[in-house]
């Protein structure tokens, strides 16, 4: 028998549409032997189980019971899905028979059909036997004809002495096994719910038989552990993503607070770099009134015509009152008298200028020009006197400035 396991959904998952008839097929599957045919039989994990659990824990009685499920068809092909199990009463040891649905047994499955599945109906039955002859065939295909007559009803037989299980559908008048069948999972509450409380109905009548709902309940145990972990992987991977998604969003946003940080910080830099050019500029503002700019053409460097006529005339009117009041022999005297003294206070003042103004401290209102004519009556030195204190610009003093003479 070859066993072909298919993790998660296959190509036949979705439904299949043929014409205006759907067959919904179940995910997570698991195929045993060939499933070509166009008759599939599928089996809830449950209902296997516990078939199976019921047939090993007691190998060498004949058991049967009925099999509850849909049939779904379509164009092409039909499906038989098992969902639920009842277990039939055994016959009593005096009849020989041991397996047998009679009025009684059928009123008993009818009974936990409506308690467990409503939802159901009767898809076939199973059989256990410890020993599988042609006369016990025989026998199985009268039982199955009397009581689950049509082309889908099937038969789940289990040979414990072989250890063999398959499906039979009943064509051309024969029992023919199938060549494979599909197992399927979900969560069949209500297969579950049957399955425990029959575990303790015989926990009450036969403790000894108890071990096959113990068995079943371990396998219950163990799946829901399995779901469990499942789920559990299922939500670290969950986390796991959305951390991931977390630190790639604080990742991008820190990259772009960086780059607002960057351009802040320029703007911040900039901002600070125009205020010191303001304080700058006020701080030239403020110096420059200290400074005194030299225009040569103003009037306080190059006096006007009329200005000088008018000292002109002055200094004749003074000059000719002067030479008619005295004689002329007294202004001979005084001439030469006033030469000598003009010669003697002339060289005095130039020794005196030389030795005591050789600096001079620049006041307000002063210029180069005036400087220079103050100290020598004309504008001869004015460069002597530029290049003498190094004046980058001649137009511009500063009160206070300590400015060589020559």
């Amino acid at each position: 028998m070859i066993e072909i396991i298919c993790n998660g959904e296959d190509d036949n998952k979705s439904e299949t549409v043929r014409g205006t008839t759907s067959i919904r097929r179940p995910k997570n599957i698991k195929q045993i032997g060939d499933v070509s045919s166009n008759r599939k039989i599928y089996i809830e994990d449950y209902a296997f189980t516990y078939i199976n659990s019921v047939a090993y824990q007691a190998p060498d009685e004949e058991q049967a019971g009925v099999l509850l499920g849909e049939i779904q068809k379509s164009d092409e092909e039909k499906c038989l899905f098992i969902k639920g199990v009842i277990r039939a009463k055994s016959a009593d040891s005096d009849s020989g028979q041991g397996i047998f649905f009679d009025e009684k047994v059928w009123n008993g499955i009818y009974a936990e059909i409506e308690k467990f599945f409503p939802d159901l109906q009767v898809v076939g039955w199973f059989a256990t036997l410890p020993c599988v002859t042609p006369e016990r065939m025989l026998y199985l295909r009268k039982v199955h004809l009397d009581n689950f007559a049509g082309n889908m009803k099937t038969l789940y037989l289990v040979n414990t002495a072989e250890k063999e299980e398959n499906f039979y559908l009943y064509e051309g008048g024969e029992l023919k096994k199938q060549k494979g069948y599909v197992c399927f999972y979900e969560r069949n509450y209500e297969m579950q719910e049957y399955m425990l409380e029959k575990r303790g109905r015989k926990t009450v009548e036969s403790p000894e038989k108890d071990k096959v709902m113990k068995s079943i309940r371990s396998i219950i145990q163990e799946k829901e552990e399995m779901k469990q972990q499942r789920r559990n992987t299922t939500f670290l991977y969950g986390v796991s993503s959305f951390m991931v998604l977390v630190v790639l969003v604080i990742g991008i946003n820190l990259l772009n607070s960086y780059e607002k940080m960057k351009k802040f910080d320029k703007s911040l830099s900039s901002i600070a770099m125009e205020i010191s050019n303001i304080s700058e500029k006020e701080k030239d503002i403020q110096t420059s009134d200290g400074v005194v700019s030299v225009n040569k053409l103003s009037g306080d460097v190059y006096p006007t015509q009329e200005e000088t006529s008018e000292e002109t005339s002055a200094d004749d009117g003074t000059s000719s009152a002067a030479s008619e009041s005295a004689s002329p022999e007294d202004s001979e005297n005084e001439h030469g008298s006033a030469d000598e003294n003009n010669d003697e206070s002339d060289s005095s003042q130039t020794q005196d200028a030389a030795s005591t103004q050789t600096v001079y401290v620049v006041q307000k209102g002063d210029t180069i020009m005036s400087i220079c004519k103050r100290f020598y009556g004309n504008t001869e030195k004015l460069n002597e006197i530029i290049e003498l204190n190094k004046l980058e610009d001649a137009n511009k003093l500063y009160v206070g400035q300590e400015i060589k003479l020559p």
